[in-house]
């Protein structure tokens, strides 16, 4: 749930705040941009990953000098908590303190310009979420190496109240919905969007995904480096790490709800591939670290 640009402040969201549901698809994609990354709010949310048991989750979301931070308290199950930066994520609960990458997310910027080459952009009637207006925008991927995502758009702030992903079978892999929604304005200005990572030379990647992000150290993942790939809907992490003597990485991979794990190996290397696409998808993003020589 991974949660679009939010760039200006106040003036800027009075007059997004009076484009009607009949704009286009980029201009909805930008309100959802910038709602994401500079409002304030809080939040109750249901989400469903496909296991038939629903998770209730209380989201917050304040915008300082380093872009937002988003708190999720799991209020059911093992009552996880979530802390989300611009530099990741972090599971606080019964496992401990583990960083696994930014979440998915719908990101406009340079990723914006291709993604109607990739995705059949619709965007329907006006609808209703949590007692607010919302429109419902839906990309349908034109491949099957990615998955389909409908959104419900607020129409007053631009902030995703529910969302749906698709699978290649139509099958709906995972749902979420703000159910509370208390608003308290935009932020007056917010961290720039990531542009993407010059220098893709070696990297060979499915037609409109990019490399947005690397590091050279990943925050509670020793000896870890990470790349972040994206096509402005899908969003997946490459970890390259080093086991310590006797520790072990679970090989077979696994799925919850929209998000995937493949393990690919190169030596003592360990390519750690996390994200909301096929699981075929994520094995040729970690063929591609392989075959650039990480």
């Amino acid at each position: 749930m991974r949660a679009l640009i939010l760039l200006l402040g106040l003036t800027l969201a009075a007059v997004a705040g009076a484009q009607s549901p009949g704009d286009g698809w980029r201009t909805w994609a930008l309100r959802m941009d910038k709602a994401q990354r500079s409002l304030n709010y809080d939040a109750t949310m249901v989400i469903d990953s496909g296991s038939g048991d629903w998770e209730l989750v209380e989201l917050s979301q304040r915008v300082g000098p380093g872009g937002p931070e988003q708190q999720w308290l799991g209020l059911n199950g093992a009552g996880r908590r979530q802390v989300r930066t611009a530099q990741g994520v972090s599971v606080l609960g019964p496992e401990g303190d583990q960083r696994i990458g930014q979440g998915p997310q719908l990101r406009a910027g340079p990723l914006l310009a291709d993604l109607d080459k990739y995705y059949r952009v619709d965007i329907d009637p006006r609808d209703r979420v949590a007692g607010r207006r919302a429109l419902r925008m839906s990309l349908h991927p034109l491949s099957a190496d990615r998955y389909g995502l409908r959104l419900w758009i607020d129409v007053d702030t631009g902030l995703p109240l529910r969302s749906e992903r698709i699978g290649v079978d139509q099958q709906i892999l995972e749902r979420r919905m703000v159910t509370r929604l208390l608003v308290h304005g935009f932020a007056g200005a917010s961290a720039p969007a990531a542009p993407l990572v010059p220098g893709e030379r070696g990297w060979t990647l499915p037609g409109g995904f990019h490399l947005i992000g690397s590091a050279l150290a990943v925050p509670g993942i020793a000896g870890a480096r990470q790349w972040v790939i994206s096509d402005g809907v899908a969003w997946i992490s490459v970890y390259q790490m080093r086991l310590p003597p006797g520790a072990s990485i679970e090989r077979d991979g696994w799925r919850h709800g929209a998000l995937s794990q493949v393990t690919l190996r190169r030596g003592e290397d360990w390519f750690y591939v996390l994200g909301d696409s096929p699981p075929e998808t994520l094995v040729l993003m970690g063929e591609a670290a392989l075959a650039a020589g990480q």
